[in-house]
């Protein structure tokens, strides 16, 4: 009876895995598979051990040779797949924790810092700050600090989305701050600039409170957030940038609108629209001053993009064809590609992309310029 059920529940996990493996590997076309190819990947060495145990199961539970090595060999070859994206973490980062993969609590302490929530502007949107604890007791250390935009489609999101990954920044000894922008369709482009704008002149005023150096500023954003910021950072060099960081995020609304379509994922068509105003045709300004691959010069502070190669929201290609405008140019920029990706990978800290980013974040920002 024992043996029945083992051989049972190895079976149904093989098939579970399989299929799991086949979403992993396609490029979804609806939400829902773009959420399922994200669980696949950045927890598939958690599936990964589960492969294993199936694989034990038809070792120990079948008489039948044939079945017993095959159904083994099958859960091995499910399992390799499955932890190919902690593999291929590992040789991108060396600070990658193996460890932290499996055992989340196992990363750094942020009880150290302090999260705070007010307004800013004219417009008195939202803007969550992240910072050290100490900075209340020592306002004259002078930390570095990075103004983070959220995404969401230009249409929505929320500040505080990726808010445990900005407290762990900030244990690191950074200020995060972390602005509402207006959003599409009620507000359109520049509307988001001049929100950079007015929230970095806040963090420049409130600079002794905050404990920040003002001159050492990082502009920093993914998806809609990352066209945003880097958008600012190339095209309005007053904000003073020091550096720049855009994780899977759109450099060209032109090459943007030219592939958009109605029936996408995002239905980037109407998207684009709403937030820039019409095509190119009919508002060329905006698409231009949004377009951070048109702004780009020699001069353009230092630059790092993460973009997941199967990321099927904001195509591979914006971050590469920037990355090729910024070294044609002459510009400094970093850029990792990874293999595995989805967007928003870098959701959960502990997974392969999260730690990625992180361990690539901390080295860009930690480089004297």
């Amino acid at each position: 009876m024992i043996a029945g059920i083992v051989r049972s529940v190895s079976i149904l996990l093989l098939v579970v895995l399989i299929a799991l493996v086949m979403v992993a590997k396609r490029r979804g076309n609806s939400i829902l598979e773009f959420q399922l190819s994200l669980v696949a990947t950045e927890f598939g060495h958690w599936f990964g051990v589960l492969a294993i145990v199936g694989a034990i199961g038809f070792l120990g539970s079948w008489g039948n040779p044939f079945i017993r090595f095959g159904g083994a060999l099958a859960g091995g070859i499910i399992a390799f797949v499955l932890f190919g994206p902690l593999w291929q973490a590992v040789r991108l980062s060396e600070g990658l924790s193996i460890e932290r993969a499996f055992f989340p609590g196992m990363g750094p302490s942020v009880e150290g810092v302090v999260v705070e929530r007010c307004t800013y502007g004219d417009d008195e949107l939202e803007i969550v700050i992240c910072r050290p604890a100490e900075t209340e007791l020592s306002p004259a250390s002078k930390l570095p600090w990075v103004v983070s935009m959220h995404g969401g489609g230009w249409n929505g999101g929320r500040p505080d989305e990726f808010l445990a990954w900005d407290r762990e920044l900030a244990s690191y000894g950074y200020v995060v701050l972390l602005p509402a922008y207006r959003l599409a369709p009620q507000h359109q482009w520049p509307a988001p600039l001049d929100d950079v704008r007015a929230a970095v002149d806040w963090g420049r005023t409130h600079a002794e409170e905050l404990g920040i150096d003002p001159e050492e500023l990082t502009l920093f954003g993914r998806s809609a957030g990352g066209q945003i910021a880097a958008a600012a950072a190339m095209g309005v060099p007053e904000l003073r940038a020091k550096r720049c960081v855009a994780f899977y995020a759109p450099h060209d609304l032109f090459f943007a609108r030219k592939y958009a379509k109605e029936d996408d994922v995002l239905d980037s068509l109407k998207l684009l629209r709403d937030y820039l105003g019409g095509d190119p045709e009919e508002n060329e300004v905006a698409y231009l001053s949004g377009s951070a691959i048109k702004q780009v010069s020699a001069e353009s502070p230092p630059m790092l993009m993460i973009h997941g190669t199967p990321d099927t929201l904001v195509w591979v290609e914006q971050s590469r064809r920037m990355a090729a405008r910024m070294s044609e140019v002459g510009a400094t920029f970093e850029f990792y590609e990874l293999p595995w990706a989805a967007h928003a990978c870098d959701y959960f800290l502990w997974t392969p992309g999260g730690q990625v980013m992180m361990n690539k974040t901390l080295e860009f920002l930690a480089q004297k310029r």
